[in-house]
C-alpha cells in the first residue's frame, strides 16, 4: 500500500518543479589535498633533507597529523613568494 501512494504522489511534481529543486542542494566545496613531503621535493626540485631543513628554518609551512607530515601546495607557493627574492642576474 505504500508504494501505491508514492507512486500517486510522484506524478503531482512536474519534471520542471524536480530540477529547479535539485539545483536549489548547495553543493560542498572543493577542499585541497594534503600532499607528501616526497611531493614537495618533486615539485620544487629538491631534495627530501632539504626540504626537511626548510622546515626546521620556517621556511615551508606544513601540518603535523600524528606522526606525519602533510603540506597543501597553496600554502607553500603562497609563504615562498612572501618571504623568498627573485635574484635576476
Amino acid at each position: 500500500m505504500a508504494k501505491e501512494t508514492l507512486d500517486h504522489l510522484t506524478p503531482a511534481l512536474s519534471p520542471e518543479r524536480r530540477g529547479s529543486e535539485t539545483a536549489e542542494t548547495p553543493t560542498a566545496p572543493v577542499t585541497e589535498p594534503f600532499i607528501n613531503k616526497e611531493e614537495v621535493a618533486r615539485r620544487l626540485g629538491k631534495t627530501l633533507r632539504t626540504v626537511d631543513n626548510w622546515m626546521q628554518r620556517g621556511l615551508l609551512p606544513y601540518y603535523k597529523i600524528g606522526r606525519s607530515v602533510e603540506f597543501k601546495w597553496s600554502d607553500v607557493e603562497s609563504h615562498l613568494s612572501q618571504t623568498c627574492r627573485i635574484c635576476r642576474s
